[in-house]
């Protein structure tokens, strides 16, 4: 073997290894780029999930805000009205009754009350539901102490009714007197 194929050997073993080298550090470096890209997107979405809650409670504190104004106003109107009326009726009761009215309340009570009145609320709403999606009566509706539609004395009045509770006479075709042809039998009586 002469000098110049074992230059020529050893510079493709040096190529190949190289190529081997070079790809095993090309695919160490990509990950690395991945996890670099992954963390960025971690923490852009933690961003903007800061924010979002950031924004959810700005939002709920003014409404919180508003509805306390709200309150404050209704409070405002209703002293009014009730010192107005004061002023105006000369009624002892209703002096009482707003000044009775005019009274702060405990919060306790007022929470007490808004539970109930929400709760009040709820059931009316089932109720109207189900009343709503009850299917159609085939009966007219009546109360226990009433008589139904399918009575016999159903809508006759005192004198006839008494009528009507009496059994019906029946004719006895046996007993039938013997009439012209023509003429109409009447019933024995």
């Amino acid at each position: 073997m002469d000098a110049s194929s074992t230059v020529w050997i050893i510079a493709v073993v040096a190529l190949i290894v190289g190529t081997v080298i070079g790809y095993l550090l090309g695919r160490s470096g990509g990950n690395d780029n991945r996890q670099l890209e992954l963390i960025e997107q971690l923490d852009e979405t933690q961003r903007e999930l800061a924010d979002y809650k950031e924004k959810v409670t700005s939002h709920f504190e003014e409404t919180a805000n508003l509805v306390s104004g709200l309150t404050e106003s209704y409070k405002a109107v209703h002293q009014h009205l009730a010192k107005s009326s004061v002023e105006l009726c000369d009624s002892e009761q209703v002096t009482r009754s707003l000044a009775e009215a005019m009274t702060p309340r405990l919060e306790e009570e007022s929470a007490k009350e808004e539970e109930a009145v929400v709760a009040d609320a709820d059931t009316k709403v089932e109720a109207a539901k189900d009343e709503s999606m009850a299917a159609p009566l085939d009966y007219a509706p009546k109360k226990p102490d009433e008589e139904g539609t399918l009575s016999e004395t159903f809508g006759l009045k005192e004198g006839e009714e008494a009528a009507a509770q009496e059994p019906a006479q029946t004719q006895d075709f046996a007993e039938r007197k013997e009439s012209e042809p023509g003429e109409l039998t009447k019933p024995a009586s």
